[in-house]
């Protein structure tokens, strides 16, 4: 057999080294994003934060110094002090807006992104979910479905906070239900993307943001993997239309 001559790896790109306490502030970063911690919530005193990210204590203090920055984290001293979340973004809810509406190119994206998915992890679901799937999906439900009960509940930053949070389990329980750790790492990584401004961006819950739910519930309780499907595209090329909706244009 002829040997060929090596040959350059052009399709390769350098690697680009990232700092221990980025890898750090951005794990953090993406647990708030996803509604792990909420708004008023306190983080794991120091010390068994990093043992939990089994990093040194003077590299979590730089990333909770960039947090800080980025107005995510602040840190209250004293007896009853920690680590509290502020939010999902520094950014007022107007400057929010301003931002998510700057790019709109990136959130048509994500939505594609979503739309691909998420359709086929709910399709998925519908063949494959447990009873303690469907447990699970109904608490969700039910605690989504009474924030979203009055003009009131709806008004409640708390409740928006919460909603979301609810909102993104809801989704990644169904993900999950799906069967695949891929598609199950893409709707996680598409919420993440998408919630980092956006949570800042509402703030009160409008009647629709619970529209399909029930419906996608239903169908996946019914094992119907085609109406679930259709019903999870309804439901985000609605949320999409409506997100782009209340945004400014560039």
């Amino acid at each position: 057999m002829e040997r060929r001559d090596t040959q350059p790896i052009a399709a390769i790109g350098a690697v680009k080294a990232t700092a221990t306490h980025e890898l750090v502030a951005e794990h953090i970063r993406r647990a708030i994003f996803l509604g792990r911690f909420l708004p008023g919530d306190k983080l794991p005193p120091e010390r068994d934060l990093a043992a939990q990210l089994a990093v040194s204590r003077t590299t979590l203090r730089v990333a909770i110094r960039v947090l800080e920055g980025e107005s995510i984290l602040e840190v209250k001293r004293g007896a009853t002090g920690g680590l509290v979340v502020l939010g999902w973004s520094g950014l007022s809810a107007a400057e929010a807006a301003a931002y998510v509406g700057a790019q709109r190119v990136l959130i048509d994206n994500i939505f594609e992104y979503r739309l691909a998915n998420e359709c086929a992890a709910t399709a998925l679901a519908a063949e494959r979910r447990s009873e303690d799937d469907l447990t699970h999906l109904a608490s969700v439900l039910d605690e989504m479905t009474a924030m979203c009960a009055t003009p009131e509940s709806r008004s409640t930053l708390a409740n928006v906070a919460r909603f979301l949070a609810c909102d993104t389990d809801f989704h990644l329980a169904i993900a999950r239900a799906s069967g695949n750790p891929f598609l199950a790492r893409a709707v996680e990584e598409a919420r993440a993307s998408l919630l980092k401004p956006i949570g800042r961006v509402f703030a009160r819950l409008e009647s629709f943001v619970n529209d399909w739910h029930p419906e996608i519930f239903d169908a996946v309780r019914k094992s119907d993997p085609v109406a679930a499907a259709a019903y999870m595209k309804r439901h985000i090329e609605d949320t999409r239309d409506a997100m782009l909706a209340i945004l400014p244009r560039s």
